[in-house]
């Protein structure tokens, strides 16, 4: 088993197709699809829609997926690819998600009708709330709080905290298991790591150092980073990859406020949980060998111990919710709701 993947360049390919100019500029169209393509899968089509309705190729990308040689392994897959976009669109203008607008996606309605049924954590309907702050459609220039409650520069992990994760490589037919206990959180953090696939059960002991490298009897992926982090923080995992987005990520059917990290060759990515550092899922492709690796978490006791405490500095008022239905039963209009919450923001009733 490869626990970990090695890292290979990403080598230009040059196609021989009809008209050299047009060929050039729809090959790097392709580029751009596949690169943002893993969003899709990790966001769902809402919220990536939302991410990208800047992106200038977004309809052709979507040209692209909706076509079953997208998945395929086809060798002549990128000119078959280019071949469905030689028919021009006719474009017209999308707007900037950056943009001022009174307009709230559906899913931030959606998420603040589950939070005033009593179905969604407040932590779920601050995410909405930053997302509308840092898209520009609620013009208040405020600092956010940050749940985060670990120790600054530090691993968010006491002792006997376990962290299970299903790894699974296309190159090998199996899916392992390895659940990390911590021995003692420490400089370095001493772990005993159980490793269950068909081939039977292993054992070892491992260390994460400072820096977060694991020292054991072989290699492993980076299962839990220090924090805290932030967007635009480059992380040393099998390879150096910089957060780039905060998202929201699905795990036991509870939504984790998450970062989204990845290296420059696009071909392998993490999802981080924003609270704890603890790795949610990563993914590894390989283009060149057409191989893929995945190591997502299935289970952790670490996430019910940090429910408890993790809103000390959150104020949300309780009427609040009175409000929030109103907008949501269209009772009041999207700018009334969004300057109820300026208003509030500024004059400190509500911390998010």
């Amino acid at each position: 088993m490869r626990a970990i993947i090695a890292f290979i360049p990403l080598l230009a390919i040059i196609l021989a197709v009809p008209g050299a100019a047009f060929a050039e500029q729809e090959d790097n169209l392709v580029e751009e699809c596949e690169k943002i393509f893993p969003d899709l899968e990790i966001l769902g089509k809402a919220k990536f829609e939302q991410r990208y309705i800047h992106h200038k190729y977004l309809r052709s990308c979507y040209v692209l997926y909706n076509d079953l040689i997208w998945y395929s392994d086809n060798p002549d897959r990128t000119q078959i690819l280019l071949r469905l976009l030689e028919k021009p669109e006719q474009n017209t203008p999308v707007r900037d998600r950056f943009v001022k607008s009174d307009t709230v996606p559906q899913w931030i309605k959606d998420d603040a009708t589950r939070w005033h049924q009593g179905k969604e954590r407040d932590n779920i309907f601050s995410y909405g709330i930053r997302y509308m702050i840092n898209s520009k459609m609620i013009n208040t220039p405020i600092s956010t709080f940050n749940p985060q409650s670990c120790q600054p520069d530090a691993f968010c992990v006491s002792k006997n905290d376990y962290i299970r994760h299903s790894i699974k490589d296309s190159q090998i037919d199996d899916v392992i298991t390895q659940t990390h206990t911590i021995g003692s959180a420490g400089n370095p953090i001493t772990v005993s790591t159980v490793e269950v696939s068909k081939n039977g059960k292993k054992t070892d002991a491992i260390q994460v150092k400072n820096d977060g490298s694991i020292t054991g009897d072989q290699n492993y992926y980076r299962f839990i980073h220090k924090m805290p982090i932030q967007i635009g923080t480059t992380i040393k995992s099998a390879s150096d990859i910089e957060v780039t987005d905060e998202i929201l990520f699905t795990f036991k059917n509870t939504k984790r406020e998450a970062l989204l990290a990845w290296d420059k060759t696009k071909q392998y990515h993490e999802v981080i949980d924003k609270q704890t550092g603890i790795l949610l899922f990563a993914k590894q492709e390989s283009r060149i060998l057409k191989s893929v690796w995945t190591a997502e978490l299935t289970d952790t006791n670490i996430f019910t111990k940090e429910i408890k405490i993790q809103y000390e500095d959150m104020r949300i008022p309780p009427w609040f919710k009175t409000t929030v239905k109103w907008w949501t039963g269209g009772q009041i209009s999207d700018k009334e709701y969004l300057d109820a919450i300026s208003y509030l923001l500024k004059n400190k009733v509500m911390a998010i």
